[in-house]
């Protein structure tokens, strides 16, 4: 890192970098794995739509909502993925000045106020899935609850982010 370089949470908390568990280890393969393909999937869809719309006047019709869903549940897996990494938006400069023990009560802490704030997000994402969640998309007729679903995986990758971060520092 440079001297004039602000640094990232993950530099910050360096031993998150080096010391990792298996389970967050084939977790985070896991949602890597799966964002790719998504990502890969959703420029197919759009690059296939577009070439269809101005190249031969056949657009595909399902692909606004295909890749509606897909956007959503990568959003999901992105925020997970920035979780594990512990790259989510935070203050750093906080952190910097504090010392081995408040830093680790600091995390548990965080992790902790994050599963809770998690769980109202979940439950109020629930409520609207409860609400819209049957209506259907006009032209493939797709169940809104796929997109919306995404919502929850958020939640959850989130959640299982931030358990990992409570259970790797009770090892410390």
């Amino acid at each position: 890192m440079k001297d004039n370089d602000a640094p990232t949470p993950s530099e910050i908390l360096s031993e998150d970098i080096t010391r990792r568990s298996k389970l967050r280890d084939g977790f985070q393969w896991l949602v890597e794995t799966a964002a790719i393909v998504l990502l890969a999937v959703l420029v197919a869809l759009v690059l296939a739509n577009s070439l269809g719309r101005y190249l031969f006047a056949k657009p595909l019709p399902w692909a606004e909502e295909v890749v509606t869903a897909l956007l959503m549940w990568l959003g999901a897996l992105g925020i997970t993925i920035a979780g594990l990494k512990n790259e989510l938006i935070s203050c750093a400069i906080w952190t910097q000045k504090l010392s081995g023990t408040s830093k680790r009560r600091l995390i548990v802490f965080q992790s902790i106020f994050s599963l809770v704030v998690l769980t109202a997000v979940a439950v109020l994402a629930w409520q609207y899935l409860g609400i819209f969640g049957n209506d259907r998309s006009p032209i493939l007729g797709v169940s809104k609850s796929v997109a919306i679903s995404g919502i929850l995986a958020t939640c959850a990758g989130l959640g299982i982010a931030s358990t990992l971060n409570i259970f790797e520092r009770e090892k410390d």
